[in-house]
């Protein structure tokens, strides 16, 4: 699963607060179960909706949040990847 780019039409349709990430297909609810977990973790906080990841963070800080994201996409990958191989 990785990040497509920011969804500004998404964004503008809400209060503008929270961010809209466009992910290149609807993940699996096991992918997004694992990619949510890892933020539970961290105390920082970004959640699956459809096809989209969703974050709180200020217009100025978007640029260094999707390459945050794309990096937990990455590591989402790589569990869900081990967790369906041992199946």
């Amino acid at each position: 699963m990785k990040i497509l780019g920011f969804d500004e039409h998404r964004t503008k349709r809400g209060s503008g607060a929270l961010k809209f990430f466009e992910l290149e297909r609807v993940p699996s609810s096991d992918w997004v179960k694992i990619f949510e977990s890892l933020f539970t973790k961290s105390g920082d906080e970004a959640w699956v909706e459809g096809y989209c990841i969703v974050s709180n963070c200020p217009s100025s800080d978007i640029a260094e949040r999707l390459v945050q994201l794309q990096s937990k996409c990455e590591e989402a990958n790589t569990i869900f990847r081990t967790k369906n191989s041992t199946l």
